[in-house]
C-alpha cells in the first residue's frame, strides 16, 4: 500500500509538472502575438476573397497619404521619412495668437519624453505656408527646444498641406467655401503601418498625457509583433 501511495504521489506531481510546462508554452506563444491595444480611426474598405473555398471579409483600415514637403532645414520629406516609426502629426501657423501656442507648447513636453528614440518622431504642418518660410519654421522650431530630425516642421502647398489635414489624418472638417482654412487642436496619432492610431485634443494636458501613454502602447505593440 505504502508503495502504491507513493506511486500516486509521483503521478500527481508529473501530471502537475506537465500542466505548468503546457501552460508556460502557451503564454509563450501568445507572447509572440502584437497586443492591438488601440482602436485604428477610419475604415478604407471591406476587401473581400475566397480563401481555402471559404468566403472571407477582411477590414482594410485607413493609411494616412503620401506627401512631398520641405522641413524647417530646407529638405525634401516625405510619409517614407517615417516609415516604421511611431508618430504625431498636427497642424499650426507661426503667427498664430491662440490654441497654436498652447498645443505646441503642450507638444513640446510631450516630445522630450522621447529625446533619443529613433522610433517616435513629431510632425507638425503650417497651415500658413505663404508666411511660414524655411527660416520662419527653424525660428519656430528653436523657439520649442525642438530636436532635429526628431521633431519636423513641415511646409509646402497650401492645397497639400489642407488635403492632409482633411483626408489623411482627420484633423479638420471639410470646407471649401470662403472660410476655407484649417485651424485645428487636434493631434492624430499614427503608428508603424500608417494607421492612425489615436486623435487628441492638443490643448488639454490631461489628453496630450494620454497620447504619451499611447505611443507606448505603440512601441509594445510594435516590439510583440518582431
Amino acid at each position: 500500500m505504502a508503495t502504491s501511495g507513493k506511486s500516486v504521489v509521483i503521478n500527481i506531481i508529473l501530471f502537475t509538472c506537465v500542466i505548468a510546462a503546457l501552460g508556460i508554452a502557451f503564454m509563450r506563444s501568445n507572447s509572440k502575438k502584437p497586443i492591438r491595444l488601440l482602436p485604428y480611426i477610419g475604415v478604407s474598405t471591406i476587401d473581400s476573397s475566397i480563401v481555402d473555398g471559404k468566403y472571407q471579409k477582411d477590414t482594410v483600415y485607413h493609411k494616412v497619404l503620401d506627401f512631398k514637403l520641405t522641413d524647417q532645414f530646407g529638405q525634401s520629406v516625405s510619409l517614407d521619412t517615417f516609415k516604421n516609426k511611431v508618430f504625431v502629426a498636427n497642424f499650426f501657423f507661426a503667427q498664430c495668437p491662440g490654441i497654436c501656442k498652447r498645443m505646441n507648447s503642450l507638444l513640446e513636453n510631450a516630445s522630450k519624453k522621447f529625446i533619443g528614440n529613433s522610433n517616435v518622431k513629431f510632425v507638425s504642418y503650417t497651415v500658413d505656408p505663404l508666411r511660414d518660410s524655411v527660416p520662419a519654421l527653424l525660428q519656430y522650431a528653436k523657439l520649442h527646444n525642438a530636436v532635429p530630425y526628431q521633431w519636423y516642421f513641415l511646409t509646402g502647398d497650401k492645397n497639400d498641406i489642407y488635403k492632409l489635414a482633411r483626408k489623411s489624418y482627420y484633423a479638420a472638417v471639410d470646407d471649401s467655401g470662403a472660410n476655407n482654412f484649417v485651424h485645428t487642436q487636434n493631434m492624430a496619432l499614427v503608428d508603424y503601418e500608417g494607421h492612425i492610431r489615436g486623435i487628441y485634443n492638443g490643448i488639454d494636458s490631461t489628453d496630450v498625457n494620454k497620447m504619451v501613454v499611447d505611443i507606448n502602447l505603440l512601441l509594445q505593440e510594435e516590439n510583440e509583433r518582431k
